[in-house]
């Protein structure tokens, strides 16, 4: 397979007549059929960039087994059509299968994740005064108080594995020509195995506060920087931020720096900047003289198809 030479070309491949459509792939999320050709490149990218972040090494299949008294782990992928059918952003995730509902090995694999007031409230604390915090809402002005949105990509592959801790091996997918004889023993954490969560939240945290950031007491997932004067609420991979605009710039270049992300847009109030953006598939509206928040459209059309 060959990978996407840019995400132009999975556009034309989804809005293309010839539709492609064998129903193969559906969509994890809506049971939607997604197009062969499209899943198929996003799957060479995935693995493409499995080789690019030094995710795994390949070893015999039988030293997996030697080592650990198992077999490698299995794996499968995740298809998904982030977007909708005007417009499409698909994504291909190979996750391991190793979490299960009922685990019994007494490993802890917690992370902890934001409430959903932690969100509700970095977009609240972009209009409200309180205190000594006073948003910036001078249209013209540099400093103006604006929403930012960044997503890391592939997130867990930035968290590396203790070498001290025991070695996880997965299968390789059947798109991998070693798949068969092959497995694959894991360099940096993987969507699916035990400890990918805490080893993110962990590489995150530490960034952050690398940064001047401090941690939130009750909730790890939120941070405030006092000089910079930004409250930022992660979730997963995704980072939400409000803060003047001199400091969002400096906190979306910092986080550059150290992992591939996508910056979503802008939001603020001057003329230039975005008025709607995305957070957790929520639509967030910047209005004249408040936020507006409304819930993932996806899940009304998820509900809508279930109930016929």
């Amino acid at each position: 397979m060959q990978a996407p030479d840019d995400e132009a070309e999975i556009r034309r491949n989804v809005m293309s007549p010839e539709r492609g459509d064998s129903g193969k792939y559906r969509g994890v999320l809506t049971g939607q059929v997604l197009k062969d050709v499209v899943v198929e490149k996003a799957r060479a990218a995935e693995l493409l960039y499995f080789h690019s972040k030094g995710v795994w090494v390949k070893v015999p299949r039988g030293r997996a087994k030697a080592e650990t008294g198992r077999q490698p782990i299995s794996v499968r992928w995740v298809d998904v059509n982030k977007g909708d059918e005007q417009n499409p952003n698909y994504r291909s995730r190979l996750v391991a299968r190793q979490l299960k509902a009922t685990d019994h090995s007494g490993e802890s694999y917690f992370a902890p994740a934001p409430p959903l007031e932690a969100l509700r409230t970095v977009l609240s604390l972009a209009m409200t005064r309180i205190g000594s915090h006073v948003p910036n809402w001078d249209p013209s002005s540099p400093d103006r108080t604006q929403l930012s949105f960044v997503d890391v990509r592939r997130a867990y592959f930035n968290a590396k594995i203790d070498q001290d801790d025991d070695p996880v091996y997965v299968s390789l997918p059947p798109e991998d020509g070693d798949s068969e004889v092959m497995c694959a023993r894991l360099l940096r954490h993987m969507y699916g195995t035990r400890r990918a969560a805490d080893g993110w939240q962990e590489e995150y945290s530490s960034l952050m506060v690398k940064l001047g950031f401090r941690q939130g007491d009750s909730c790890p997932n939120v941070f405030h920087h006092p000089e910079k004067c930004i409250v930022c609420s992660v979730h997963g991979d995704d980072f939400t931020s409000s803060g003047l605009k001199t400091s969002l710039d400096w906190l979306e270049t910092a986080i550059a720096q150290e992992y591939e992300i996508s910056i979503g847009p802008r939001l603020g109030p001057g003329p230039g900047d975005a008025k709607e953006g995305r957070a957790l598939n929520r639509v967030i509206c910047w209005c004249e003289s408040h936020i507006e928040y409304e819930a993932d459209p996806r899940q009304a059309e998820r509900l809508i198809a279930e109930c016929g």
